[in-house]
């Protein structure tokens, strides 16, 4: 159902492309909080295919966003072309962007080459150029970005420069890693094993974090 022509008083945007696994165990988690404190609205697509979601997913929600909104932030995972879907709706170009790295595809583990190739070279590693673009651009339009892991932070900046040498010509001489490292910072997923005292004093810590984290910035705008 399209929500492009409602009227939306949501301050906080949340968008998943990939609702499933651990990026929906995040949002519900999120949901179950937030809900509480502030009103939001929550834009998702379903697990599957996750190359055609982050290829595609930016037109999709460019096309189901409401137009008449007053939202001050905007939560969405790393699987968005954030890029994208700003450059297709610049009205929401004004939130403060705060994007999650579940998963860092610059270091992504590879794949050897499918044989149904008829001639597959055997042992060729691929990866496919685009998604760790993506994720580039995607960091460059965000305010705020946060890494499951300091692992992820760390090969994602480290990993920018190298990665974009990729390209055959015209290579930029910019130091990308320098532009994002002040905006990057590390935010644990938070789990609910339900084990423990301590478990859940931890996991709501950083539940808080997350929540403070939206609550806040809404304000700030």
């Amino acid at each position: 159902m399209s929500h492009l022509n409602t009227k939306s008083n949501a301050e906080i945007c949340i968008i998943e492309p990939f609702y499933g696994g651990s990026h929906k165990q995040l949002i519900d988690m999120i949901e179950q909080d937030l809900k509480l404190v502030k009103e939001y609205n929550l834009f998702t697509m379903s697990s599957k295919k996750w190359h055609w979601r982050a290829r595609c997913s930016a037109l999709y929600f460019s096309q189901i966003i409401p137009k008449d909104h007053n939202y001050k932030i905007i939560f969405t995972s790393s699987v968005l072309n954030l890029s994208e879907l700003i450059s297709l709706r610049k009205d929401l170009n004004n939130a403060k962007k705060v994007v999650y790295f579940h998963e860092n595809q610059l270091v992504y583990p590879t794949q050897t080459q499918s044989t149904r190739n008829k001639n597959p070279i055997e042992n060729k590693q691929q990866r496919d150029f685009q998604y760790g673009y993506n994720q580039i651009l995607t960091s460059l339009v965000a305010d705020t970005i946060y890494f499951n892991s300091d692992y992820n932070r760390t090969t994602f900046l480290e990993n920018i420069n190298s990665f974009l040498k990729q390209m055959p010509d015209y290579r930029l001489r910019l130091n990308v890693e320098k532009e994002l490292a002040p905006k990057c910072f590390v935010l644990y997923f938070p789990i609910n094993l339900n084990q423990s005292f301590i478990d859940s004093i931890i996991n709501k810590t950083i539940m808080n974090q997350m929540i403070v984290l939206l609550i806040i910035e809404s304000m700030k705008l």
